[in-house]
């Protein structure tokens, strides 16, 4: 278990202090239930410097492993943080070929008296679509995310809200709901969009896996229109944090400083949400304090590879000797302390009497750490029938020592000098 220690703070009224204070230490000292998607543990965050937030949040992305969290259920107005559904759903009718990034949009009445952060855009002026996506993400332009709605809302803004929350269903974002394409505040005619850090984080995943939207949030400037403009990333960790190639950002008086990263480094990408942060700066420092926190305490390891021959044996009735291989290949995410406690267990049979087809389910290996099931693997005949042979000596080997060999290509926990 990782120690915690003592957490700094900002003076913003001892009592309003003493309860976050309560709170924040609550979640950090007492052990926490995974995601239902996940069946890893939470871990503790050390030499955390937090600020009130409201909400935060650090997942691995290829598992949506949580690493840390608090509030991750707590309802926020995600901000201007709803154009990333914006684009998830446009980026899906691209992908059915209902659109294409060269169409051109014409620039509605409605469009041109959209408030907030934009870029100005004059009713019939024509644009892109592929243009106007690349200036909701990276500007956070309001009025072309009006317009992209109107685009795949044939015609209607409304209609594309509901697409929206019809995506949000699908992927199963049980707090989130959509009242506006833009994410701007309440007025006639509409409430608060609301969603949560968990809901982000999973459509962060849908953005980051299924589309090609980094492309642009990667970039701290872009051209817009051939150099008509220049956008500015609203995101000041494009440019400055190793690795950070996204997400969205997002600010009203009422939600506060909101923003949804990612960064890579190495095999790893990390997410972190951080909801109401009382400042502009302060929701970049505590996304990177997150990200390093997660890039410097956890290891992603290469566990099996699909194809791979497990070391077991098993006898057929003929006498001939069955090399079974990993159906798939098994990558997991785990602190770097927990390393040396793992253990494969093979769950074959040492022998079968009937027939075995190339491919066939021949049982499963599971890795765990001290009985906890990390993952699990089908082993399955091998489709090529050389790996068959006859071998009356043939015996399970010791699954320890393949165990050791996978711990050894670990790279060992950092000393508190090198971070």
């Amino acid at each position: 278990m990782v120690a915690v220690e003592t957490i700094g703070w900002r003076k913003h009224g001892s009592a309003f202090a003493a309860k976050i204070l309560i709170v924040l230490a609550a979640c950090l000292l007492l052990p926490a239930s995974a995601r239902p998607a996940s069946h890893h543990h939470r871990y503790h965050l050390r030499r955390a410097h937090v600020t009130p937030y409201h909400a935060a949040l650090l997942e691995d992305a290829d598992s949506g492993q949580v690493l840390f969290e608090v509030n991750e259920g707590l309802e926020w107005p995600p901000a201007s943080m709803a154009k990333m559904m914006l684009l998830l759903v446009t980026e899906r009718q691209i992908q059915a070929g209902r659109l294409h990034l060269s169409d051109l949009v014409r620039i509605s009445r409605r469009v041109a008296a959209t408030g907030g952060s934009r870029l100005g855009l004059r009713q019939g002026q024509l644009y892109p679509l592929g243009e106007l996506m690349k200036a909701a993400l990276i500007r956070s332009a309001n009025d072309a995310a009006v317009a992209i709605a109107e685009t795949v809302g044939r015609g209607s803004v409304e209609r594309c809200v509901q697409m929206m929350n019809e995506q949000a269903r699908m992927l199963g974002l049980t707090g989130t709901v959509y009242r506006t394409v833009d994410g701007l505040p309440p007025r006639p005619g509409h409430d608060v969009d609301l969603t949560d850090a968990a809901d982000l984080a999973r459509l962060a995943r849908e953005l980051i896996f299924r589309t090609n939207l980094l492309k642009w949030s990667e970039l701290e400037a872009a051209p817009f229109d051939g150099g008509v403009a220049i956008l500015r990333n609203t995101n000041h960790l494009i440019g400055h944090f190793p690795g950070c190639d996204g997400l969205k950002t997002g600010f009203t008086f009422k939600s506060g400083f909101n923003l949804t990263a990612t960064a890579k480094r190495g095999n790893l990408r990390l997410i972190a949400v951080v909801l109401g942060a009382p400042s502009n700066r302060e929701r970049f420092h505590q996304a990177a304090l997150l990200m390093n926190w997660g890039f410097d305490n956890f290891t992603r390891l290469a566990v099996l590879q699909r194809g791979q021959v497990l070391p077991v044996h098993v006898r057929t009735n003929t006498g001939s000797i069955i090399e079974p291989v990993a159906g798939s290949s098994l990558t997991l995410l785990l602190p770097r302390t927990e390393v040396p406690h793992l253990r494969f267990i093979y769950a074959i049979p040492p022998l079968l009497t009937g027939p075995v087809a190339p491919g066939a389910s021949l049982g499963h290996v599971q890795l765990t750490d001290q009985g906890r099931i990390l993952g699990k693997v089908i082993a399955v005949c091998p489709l090529e029938t050389t790996t068959l042979r006859t071998d009356t000596e043939a015996s399970r080997p010791d699954t320890d020592q393949a165990v050791r060999g996978i711990v050894k290509a670990v790279p060992s926990a950092p000393t508190e000098d090198a971070q």
